[in-house]
């Protein structure tokens, strides 16, 4: 989270407005979740995604590996859980265990949520970093979108922060603290533990921080909008021309492919 964060505050394309680049990588995202995912659209929008973030935007190859690193966990294993059916097997079944079976079917619908999931999560991380969180809540204030709202996003998004360095700060502490285990106990059930007391404690720590914020605007009179100076940057219609034309170059090759076939 806070090399995507740092990524987007350095970010070349820092200094692009918000919706133009809403419009690219939400072009892409439409087009991963809408198209049919194979042979072309899947990877043509995930190729145009990491070129538009190394290349154009120049975000390093690191900081896109380390946010993908974990959307890409869940998204085999998403994969996976769809290619095991549960219940009677179809007639195109290649393995069955019991109630559980892959057919022909499941592994297709598997590798067309995996070609999906991965196209679209490229296309959110181009948005995620070039575009600071501060820029993104700005331009929805600017296009209506309810004060309180903004104001809840900001805050959770702050408090992160704020959580994940209390977070690490524990972590080191307890490991300070407990060293190898003395007691010979199972080291996985004492790394569960002592996880779960780390939770519960970030837990009270959430509630005081959340508690204190509501305090501190209450003590200031705050009753409306936190209003932020924004910074307003010119439409550049050639990046908006552009963004529309990848968009739809990949819908006519895919299109093409299909009266092909």
């Amino acid at each position: 989270m806070i090399a995507l964060d740092e990524a987007a505050w350095s970010s070349p394309w820092r200094q692009r407005g918000v919706g133009e680049k809403l419009l690219l990588s939400m072009g892409l995202l439409a087009t991963a979740v809408t198209a049919p995912p194979w042979p072309l659209a899947a990877p043509l929008v995930a190729a145009a995604a990491v070129f538009a973030t190394l290349v154009l935007a120049k975000i390093p190859p690191r900081v896109l590996a380390i946010g993908f690193a974990a959307p890409l966990t869940f998204i085999i294993i998403g994969a996976a859980t769809v290619a095991v059916q549960v219940g009677s097997p179809t007639a195109d079944v290649w393995w069955q265990f019991g109630l559980l079976s892959i057919s022909e079917q499941s592994i297709g619908n598997a590798v067309n949520v995996l070609g999906r999931s991965v196209a679209g999560t490229l296309s959110v991380l181009l948005l995620a970093t070039t575009t600071p969180m501060a820029d993104l809540l700005g331009w929805a204030r600017r296009r209506g979108v309810p004060g309180a709202l903004v104001e809840i996003a900001s805050l959770m998004y702050r408090i992160l922060f704020v959580l994940l360095d209390v977070a690490v700060t524990m972590h080191a502490a307890q490991v300070a603290r407990l060293g190898d285990d003395p007691a010979g106990r199972n080291r996985l059930a004492r790394r569960l533990e002592t996880a779960a007391n780390t939770m519960g404690t970030l837990l009270v720590r959430a509630w005081t921080r959340a508690a204190r914020l509501t305090d501190g605007l209450e003590a200031r009179g705050i009753d409306g909008d936190l209003l932020l100076l924004v910074r307003r940057t010119p439409l550049s219609v050639r990046f908006v021309l552009g963004s529309l034309g990848l968009v739809g170059g990949i819908w006519l090759v895919v299109a093409a492919s299909q009266v092909a076939s």
